[in-house]
């Protein structure tokens, strides 16, 4: 399997302005799509979805008709939205926290603070609920056997004593923590919740090895999510040790968010729709993929495959990719296959759905612009935006503050231009976002908090 991210030397801003809406190139007013009467709108390619378990696959084009000729690219979104899960239906909960105990967690209370949220996590396991506890510095340590609220007393007692000091094996906690959740009669979610504040610097170091083991028991259903506390490790690491283990990935501003982050991971874990979720994207012949926002796409012999891994009860996640379509030819013309493959949490059933993308190649403005998707095209726009904030975290990490600040400038005009044109009060929302973190990356000094923040926030703003 090939891991693959396409990127472009073009001008992230121009070049998305120009895709959204030419007039945003000369700065000229943002208007409304034309209404088109309804003969006209009969032509239009009907919205796609399709349904199948807990899971509903959503997917179109931001503009449906496509002026002839015209050479432009479009977006494809890709929504995945799950069902709500009841209170009652809440699956068993098997949690192997895998705890950083390195010297370096003995600084700004982050020890205190990862006891205090283990102790408390303790507290909120249900009766069908086990946690084990790893702790891991030069070597990992199984501090907590697979046990249950009935061993509170214990485990925390056992979680008090905990003390920092040495290295960062990071790769021999996580094995460990793997290892407790091996059990192939362990029936529920099982998951891994790793916690460091450093780079891993014993052991096995290799990044690709790292999260090629992060995925390595998905087939036993053992995911993985990363908590990174503190400035000093490696935030692209440790997402992509949680994207490729199937979990989720938070940056821990301070510690004291750790008993918020433990009990909400919990709860999610708890209410899993799908598991090993993947969309596979087969594209049209006539029809490029020329760049997929937020993820690493996998290459396939047919298309493209992303992994989502866990999908949580009530949840909704997108995808967003830049296409080129053949429009050449008057019509309707089918852009891509799009598939959904998971298995249901409960009986491990495999499910798929599958649903095809069209768009019609037209010679009327009106048609063209009565397409335009003001939905959409605002899950594009938050997507495409979400690149340049993560672009600018880069450039600020590489001690470019003027090439980093400019880059959130542009977003945030596009953003807000955006915000206008598609009646769009969450774009007009993350332009301010956009705004502040500007003046947090003018007034930063090294800027290792503020290229943390941003990055998560792209992952964020590109995937729901």
């Amino acid at each position: 399997m090939q891991r693959w991210q396409l990127t472009t030397g073009l001008a992230a801003g121009a070049l998305l302005a120009a895709i959204f809406a030419p007039s945003l190139v000369q700065e000229a007013a943002v208007t409304k799509p034309t209404p088109v009467p309804k003969p006209l709108a009969e032509v239009l390619p009907e919205p796609v979805a399709a349904s199948g378990g807990s899971l509903h696959l959503n997917a179109g084009l931001d503009q449906g008709s496509l002026m002839q000729s015209s050479g432009e690219d479009r977006f494809l979104v890709i929504e995945v939205s799950a069902d709500d899960i009841e209170g009652s239906e809440r699956l068993p909960v098997h949690l192997a926290v895998v705890m950083d105990t390195s010297g370096s967690m003995g600084g700004k209370g982050k020890i205190t603070n990862a006891r205090m949220a283990a102790s408390e996590l303790v507290g909120l396991l249900g009766p069908d609920d086990t946690m084990s506890l790893v702790t891991f510095s030069d070597k990992a340590e199984v501090l907590i056997e697979t046990t249950g609220a009935a061993e509170a007393s214990r485990m925390q007692l056992l979680i008090s004593g905990i003390k920092p000091g040495g290295g960062t094996n990071l790769y021999d906690g996580l094995t460990k923590g793997q290892a407790l959740l091996s059990d192939d009669t362990i029936e529920g979610v099982k998951r891994v919740v790793l916690l460091s504040d450093g780079m891993a610097n014993l052991g096995v170091t290799n990044p690709d090895a790292l999260i090629r083991r992060s995925g390595d028991q998905l087939l036993k259903g053992i995911t993985v999510s990363g908590l990174g506390l503190g400035l000093d490790y490696n935030e692209d690491l440790l997402a992509a040790m949680s994207d490729a283990g199937g979990g989720g990935y938070h940056f821990v501003e301070r510690p004291g968010q750790l008993s918020d982050l433990f009990s909400a991971e919990l709860a999610q874990m708890g209410a899993v729709a799908g598991r090993s979720t993947t969309v596979d994207i087969n594209l049209a012949d006539g029809v490029e993929l020329l760049e997929l926002y937020g993820y690493e796409g996998a290459r396939e012999k047919d298309g493209y495959s992303v992994f989502l891994g866990d999908v949580h009860g009530g949840s909704v996640r997108k995808i967003v990719a830049r296409v080129r379509v053949d429009d050449r030819q008057l019509g309707e013309h089918d852009v891509a296959q799009i598939s959904l493959r998971y298995s249901d949490p409960v009986d491990h059933t495999a499910l798929a759905v599958s649903a095809t993308v069209n768009a019609t190649i037209t010679a009327s403005e009106a048609v063209a612009s009565h397409s335009i998707d003001a939905r959409r095209g605002s899950a594009a726009a938050s997507a495409a935006a979400a690149k340049m904030l993560d672009e600018g975290a880069r450039e600020l990490q590489n001690g470019n503050k003027a090439e980093a600040t400019a880059r959130l400038q542009e977003g945030e005009h596009l953003l807000r231009s955006l915000s206008r044109r598609y009646d769009s009060p969450a774009l007009e929302e993350i332009a301010d976002d956009f705004a502040v973190q500007q003046a947090d990356f003018d007034r930063s000094a090294e800027g290792h908090y503020e290229v943390k923040k941003a990055k998560e926030s792209a992952r964020g703003y590109s995937r729901y």
